[in-house]
């Protein structure tokens, strides 16, 4: 099975990579790798497609994707400096 970082090169998904041996190295084996969506939008929108793209690539590439959607999921990396949920959309 081909390295990850080489069929995501080609994909587009990375431009630079500060340690690529390193990284290289480490999608050697298999991986668990998570991304976040935010439940406060209404929709999602293009930007969250290259983030299910890619877990989406991993998944081929015999790794382990987790997509985490919910209330804690809107706390996390806030840059406002919240700490209550935000409200829920119907």
């Amino acid at each position: 099975m081909p390295n990850a970082l080489d069929v995501l090169k080609e994909r587009g998904f990375v431009h630079d990579v500060s340690d690529e041996a390193g990284l290289r190295a480490a999608l050697e084996q298999p991986i668990s790798l998570y991304d976040g969506f935010d439940p406060s939008s209404s929709s999602y929108q293009a930007g969250n497609l290259v983030g299910i793209m890619l877990l989406a690539w991993f998944q081929r590439l015999g790794h382990r994707p987790i997509a985490i959607l919910g209330g804690g999921t809107a706390m996390i990396g806030d840059p406002s400096g919240k700490t209550t949920m935000r409200r829920v959309l119907s």
